[in-house]
């Protein structure tokens, strides 16, 4: 019925985070873990897993996507990919994880409004 692209709140990881350097790695982390004190099932894709292309193709079926260069971790923004393939745009972490786990605690279908 899904393809293995499960709804937010019934994906395995909702959220993956991929650093596009190492020096992003650090921050990247502690996005990982801001998400998983709220809850929500996410998992670091660092950049010893591969280039930032395969590491977005491997996470291909997770929701929600969080792209962190060095631009974004000095702002403390994330760039966010969606499983459709939209790009909201750069989000204050906070705003983001916020938002995605409203979206995981509505149990709906929709990944952005």
């Amino acid at each position: 019925m899904h393809g293995g692209a499960f709804p937010a709140w019934l994906a395995p990881v909702q959220l993956v985070v991929l650093p596009v350097a190492e020096e992003q790695a650090e921050r990247a982390a502690a996005v990982v873990r801001e998400a998983v004190a709220l809850g929500l099932r996410a998992e670091l894709a660092d950049p010893g897993q591969g280039t930032l292309g395969a590491r977005v193709r491997a996470a291909r079926l997770v929701p929600y996507q969080a792209v962190i260069g060095a631009r974004e971790a000095e702002a403390g923004l994330a760039a966010v990919r969606l499983r459709d393939g939209r790009r909201p745009g750069a989000l204050p972490v906070a705003d983001l994880l916020h938002r995605i786990s409203g979206r995981v605690a509505a149990r709906g279908t929709a990944l952005w409004e």
